[in-house]
Formats: C-alpha cells, sequence, structure tokens
C-alpha cells in the first residue's frame, strides 16, 4: 500500500491574483506542483487529479493575508522545502509561508471564522458613523444570501465577533471585521454591508482565515 503524507500550507494571495477563482487556483497550484517536482498524490480513476484541497474559497475579488491549502504526498518531505520550491514556481503575488503535517482532516471542519479588513468609500461620514456606533442594535436583523445555487435569509450578528473602524482619510474608512463559522456556513465581508442604510463602497477586501487548531 502506498504511503500518504497529509501537508498544510498556509499562503497568501494578494495583488491582481484576487482574480484568480478558487478552481482556477488549485489548477494553477497543481501545474506548479509538478514543475517543482513535489511528490504529489493523485486521484484514481480515467482523470486523475492531485489531491490538493482548500477549505472555503475566497471569492474573486478578495485579497487574503492568511489561506491554507491541504495536500496529499506519497513521499515524506521537509515543510521548508516544499515551501522554497512552490514559491520559485509562483509569482509573487502568490507566496506560500508556513507548512505543517496534519491527520487527514477538513479545512471546513478545522475553520473557526474568518476575519476581513474592508476598505470603504463612504458618501455621508457622520451618516456613515451614526449607523457602524449603532451597529449592534441590528442583531435580528436578516438580510438575504446566495449560498450555491440557493438563496437563504441569515441573521448576520450571528456569525459576527467583533466589529471596529477608523478614518484613514475623507471618505475612506478600515473596518475590521472578525466572524465565526456557523453550521458550517461564513459570513462574507460584503455581506456585512448589507446591514446599512446607505451602502458603503467596498473598494478593497481582504481576509484571514482563522483554524480552531
Amino acid at each position: 500500500m502506498e504511503n500518504r503524507y497529509f501537508y498544510r500550507l498556509v499562503f497568501s494571495k494578494l495583488g491582481l491574483l484576487k482574480y484568480l477563482g478558487a478552481n482556477d487556483f488549485l489548477i494553477f497550484l497543481g501545474r506548479a506542483l509538478r514543475r517543482a517536482n513535489i511528490p504529489i498524490k493523485y486521484s484514481e480513476g480515467y482523470n486523475p487529479r492531485p489531491l490538493i484541497s482548500l477549505g472555503f474559497p475566497c471569492p474573486v475579488g478578495v485579497e487574503s493575508r492568511r489561506d491554507y491549502v491541504d495536500m496529499t504526498l506519497h513521499e515524506e518531505i521537509e515543510e521548508r522545502e516544499i515551501i522554497e520550491k512552490i514559491n520559485k514556481e509562483l509569482p509573487p503575488d502568490i507566496r506560500f509561508y508556513e507548512g505543517y503535517k496534519v491527520k487527514k482532516s477538513s479545512l471546513i471542519e478545522d475553520t473557526y471564522g474568518i476575519n476581513y479588513e474592508l476598505h470603504l468609500f463612504v458618501h455621508r461620514e457622520n451618516w456613515f458613523v451614526s449607523e457602524i456606533e449603532n451597529i449592534n442594535s441590528l442583531r435580528d436583523t436578516k438580510i438575504l444570501v446566495r449560498r450555491g445555487n440557493n438563496i437563504k435569509e441569515i441573521k448576520p450578528f450571528d456569525y459576527i465577533k467583533s466589529v471596529s473602524y477608523r478614518k484613514t482619510k475623507d471618505n475612506i474608512f478600515l473596518v475590521y471585521l472578525e466572524t465565526i463559522k456557523l453550521d458550517n456556513t461564513i459570513l462574507r465581508g460584503e455581506e456585512f454591508l448589507d446591514l446599512f442604510t446607505v451602502k458603503p463602497l467596498l473598494m478593497r477586501q481582504i481576509r484571514e482565515v482563522i483554524l480552531n487548531v
């Protein structure tokens, strides 16, 4: 029986590569692993694929300072060597910077929550400040979100751990949003903005995935 070794790697995806979707990212990464001669394990069947998987996919247009990928190798290799070899095959906007061995597990199950940094343009500063200062009054508010092909109703505050903000320049604010996973569902950064009467313009969104372990 062939040996299997499970690794979890941490990476960032910034800049223009925020427009790379999850499926394209897996194809992109699989090719980089082949070029780097990483002993990746492949699935069986007529269309074998590298055994690499993501947790909650990073939406197109969203940057990530901390995201995770799990991979299965058929040979044991030092984590540092994996990272060095992969980074040589990737553009600088994607960097792997941490890795460790794990038992076979699921990134979805291991995710505690996702933190967001939202860069916002607001037309009326006083209105925005008043609403975000009183955001806790909206704990029972429900919004409609899309999950796959379905539309569902959720309470954003079921997922929100904390909210803070600061002004950086005229009409520009940074909002820091800490969220938790609930029933294998997460709140997306842009969905938080649906709580506002006058929805701010989202200029940039950066996320950081937080694990239980």
